[in-house]
């Protein structure tokens, strides 16, 4: 998904179409780009499970992941994490400085700052979509430099994760209370806030979608196509809200699936 997003905002930032890519000389870029991020990603990702180990043998839905099923050792976990992040970032290096400097803050303040926020407060999430906001950003950035396209791009993926990851924790909530984290979803058993904070934020998810749209001069097809998918999920969020449930939590987060890849089929299109 960081790979789709990091797509979606490095064809947006080609007004003269994606298949400048091939014929302009972005061909290279755009390679070394999308490798350096899943490298990062990646690394990022492995690196959350060495630091959360102990805490992922106590939920259900981690529980199989490699270090606690005893696949890999937390050393080996830890060793595969930092060859994967350097070996990223030292791809981006030939992309931009900018991009690289922007791929660096985003695994450092994903493990430093948001994997141990976890244990301390709910608005470890709000800062935690930071970092899977930036990739996008990034993809803008090594194909046309910094703008308000890279902003807003930005702003779509991290409104995006919101609802996407507040249904997850409600769904997951009784896994979260036992492994000690001191999500939304665990502290209001009513889930009253939980819903509430899943239908603001894609109330602003369906805003920056269009901003978006309006700032590549995006087709009516993009803006139609982008538009109903955040309407659906704002529809969702709604329904969730209206009902508590397990169907309807489920419903959110497909919802959520389908605009992501929609966006990412939307950008490209939009572009062709």
């Amino acid at each position: 998904m960081v790979a789709l997003s990091t797509v979606a905002g490095y064809a947006l930032a080609l007004p003269e179409g994606i298949f400048s890519v091939f014929t302009e000389g972005h061909g290279g870029r755009f390679l070394a780009t999308l490798m350096g991020t899943l490298l990062t990603s990646g690394g990022s990702g492995a690196l959350n499970h060495y630091a959360e180990w102990s805490s992922d043998q106590l939920m259900l839905r981690t529980r199989q992941r490699p270090i606690p099923a005893g696949v890999l050792t937390p050393y080996q976990g830890l060793l595969w994490g930092l060859v994967l992040c350097f070996l990223g970032l030292g791809v981006l290096l030939f992309v931009d400085f900018l991009v690289l400097l922007l791929a660096t803050l985003t695994v450092v303040s994903y493990i430093v700052v948001y994997t141990p926020m976890k244990r301390q407060t709910p608005m470890a999430l709000y800062v935690g979509a930071i970092p899977g906001a930036a990739p996008a950003a990034g993809g803008w950035i090594a194909a046309s430099g910094l703008g308000w396209g890279a902003v807003l791009v930005f702003l779509v993926l991290y409104f995006w994760q919101l609802p996407h990851f507040l249904a997850l924790s409600w769904l997951y909530r009784k896994d979260y209370a036992q492994a000690g984290f001191p999500m939304t979803a665990v502290l209001d058993q009513s889930g009253k806030r939980v819903a509430w904070q899943i239908l603001l934020t894609s109330l602003i998810l369906l805003g920056v979608t269009f901003a978006v749209g309006h700032v590549v001069q995006a087709s009516l097809g993009f803006m139609g196509g982008i538009g109903l998918l955040g309407i659906w999920v704002l529809w969702e969020a709604f329904s969730f809200l209206r009902q508590l449930s397990f169907t309807s939590a489920r419903r959110v987060l497909r919802s959520s699936y389908a605009y992501l890849l929609g966006f990412v089929a939307f950008a490209i299109g939009a572009r062709l």
